[in-house]
């Protein structure tokens, strides 16, 4: 079973307790990280409604982060999928 990584910067947040979702190009529905997936759902959508569940301070860091993940600018059209995430599980 393949589990879910996370960036400096998500790890943070999750830590924190900030950051309860994750917007990922493919659904990961057999990961102990995920208890719900959602969407695919646009994301310009994500960036200006789930900002703060993704862990960001606004919409444009949220965009700023996935640009850098992805090393590209990334559409706003680009449909993701959003997981809802299993915190204690990724904590362990």
């Amino acid at each position: 079973m393949m589990k879910m990584k996370f960036n400096a910067w998500s790890m943070k947040r999750i830590r924190e307790g900030k950051k309860t979702l994750t917007s990922r190009s493919k659904r990961h529905e057999n990961d102990p990280h995920v208890k719900a997936i959602v969407g695919p759902l646009p994301l310009w959508f994500i960036c200006f409604y789930l900002y703060k569940d993704e862990g960001a301070e606004s919409p444009a860091e949220l965009k700023r982060v996935i640009d850098q993940i992805w090393r590209k600018y990334v559409s706003m059209d680009l449909e993701l999928y959003v997981h809802v995430l299993n915190v204690e599980n990724i904590l362990k």
